[in-house]
């Protein structure tokens, strides 16, 4: 299977990268390493994301720093939707942008 992030997850990874990066470098890669390996997960069990309130969106959860990522499936291609902090303001599954 392959993965695509789509641009609004790209561009959560970009501010990731340059809130995190100056703080603190070696964390932005223990965060990024985490969050890659979730995603990497995915392909060998698409349906392991629980269920949201939209049909076709599933959501897997970074455990260790709390990050929520939807993705979907069309065809062999897992979209990530986003790669969204769960301590910021409740995710919009309305207004996801699907591929």
């Amino acid at each position: 299977m392959r993965i695509s992030l789509t641009e609004e997850a790209a561009n959560d990874l970009v501010e990731l990268r340059a809130y995190l990066g100056p703080l603190s470098p070696e964390g932005l890669h223990n965060v990024v390493a985490r969050i890659e390996a979730k995603i990497a997960g995915l392909t060998d069990q698409p349906n392991s994301g629980r269920p949201t309130p939209r049909e076709g969106i599933r959501e897997a959860i970074e455990e260790k720093y709390g990050f929520v990522i939807p993705y979907t499936i069309i065809g062999k291609t897992l979209y990530v939707l986003r790669v969204y902090r769960s301590t910021r303001r409740p995710l919009d599954y309305d207004g996801l942008n699907t591929p």
